[in-house]
């Protein structure tokens, strides 16, 4: 299946599984606005990342059993909608595995430095995640949910369309 093709499948899973979960599975709470913001730019997000990386990716078990944790990942996030620990903790994790994914592909790729820039991002992400369950942990857990929303977003334009992390 080539990469755009994947891209399409992969992320219109995703988006069906935040709009299901947000809809029939998530408590209501304040915070299943924020979350569901956040999920659906994640989900924009990686819409362009598999369109990016999947033919440069290689082939190989590793990349297969990371990409089968990050689909475990993307789903437990999607269902964790509207729950401020769970979600936390979920994107923590997603955002770690990322990470991984680009780490495995160190030295197998012949665009170095855009494998750098990425690992970079991923484990930004990682920390603003972290930042986010810190703030999941006091008593400003829908601010911290808020910001994490607004600030993930911003990030994100600046990512796709001002300064694009997916082109050579």
């Amino acid at each position: 299946m080539n990469s755009t093709a994947k891209s399409w499948l992969a992320t219109s899973a995703f988006a069906l599984a935040g709009i299901v979960a947000a809809l029939f599975y998530s408590i209501v709470s304040p915070f299943l606005l924020p979350h569901f913001i956040i999920y659906m730019v994640l989900v924009v997000n990686t819409f362009f990342s598999i369109r990016f990386w999947g033919a440069l990716q290689p082939n190989d078990v590793r990349q297969l059993l990371v990409d089968a944790v990050l689909v475990l990942a993307y789903l437990t996030l999607a269902f964790s909608i509207g729950e401020p620990l769970h979600f936390a903790l979920a994107a923590l994790f997603l955002f770690v595995a990322a990470s991984l994914k680009y780490i495995l592909m160190r030295g197998r790729i012949p665009h170095e430095s855009l494998v750098e820039r990425k690992i970079f991002l991923d484990a930004l992400g990682a920390v603003a995640c972290a930042t986010l369950l810190g703030g999941t942990l006091t008593i400003y857990a829908l601010e911290a949910a808020w910001l994490f929303a607004i600030g993930f977003a911003l990030a994100n334009v600046y990512l796709l369309f001002i300064r694009p992390m997916y082109r050579l």
